[in-house]
């Protein structure tokens, strides 16, 4: 396996329709996407605010369950429920200015596992790579492309 990965998305807007695409060139994703209703936008379409929590919690969720699976814990389906805060930001605009995560655990397997459990949710934070990337402070680059 390659040290090195590469992932491509593109992003359209119909600035008629108020609403936008997103797809893959493999075609994994193809999906309408607009403002959140709540900041004048559309609902029933996804918005950053939700694609940004999804990827989160997505990648957590996997991570997690490759620990699940290898501290041999009895969770028949990994599931986690996410959630952000979009706020007014003071230089201008709306930021997000946190995430929360919920793993969904059995309370019998709290009770009597409680250190493995916490093991794995642990390691499936420190090895998340989206997780990884909004702890960080990431560098975004724009490059304009001429066509």
């Amino acid at each position: 396996m390659s040290d090195t990965h590469h992932f491509h998305l593109a992003a359209s807007w119909d600035f008629t329709a108020k609403r936008g695409s997103l797809e893959t060139k493999d075609g994994s994703i193809h999906l309408a996407h607009a403002g959140a209703s709540s900041l004048g936008g559309t609902a029933g379409i996804a918005n950053p605010e939700e694609l940004l929590i999804a990827a989160v919690s997505a990648c957590f969720v996997q991570t997690w369950a490759i620990f699940i699976e290898k501290l041999k814990l009895p969770i028949e389906k990994a599931l986690v429920d996410a959630a952000c805060v979009v706020e007014k930001d003071p230089a201008g605009g709306f930021h997000v200015t946190s995430i929360t995560l919920e793993p969904h655990v059995p309370a019998a397997l709290w009770e009597s596992r409680r250190d493995d459990v916490e093991k794995t949710l642990s390691l499936a934070e420190k090895y998340c790579i989206v997780s990884k990337v909004v702890r960080s402070g990431l560098t975004l680059t724009v490059t304009p492309r001429a066509v």
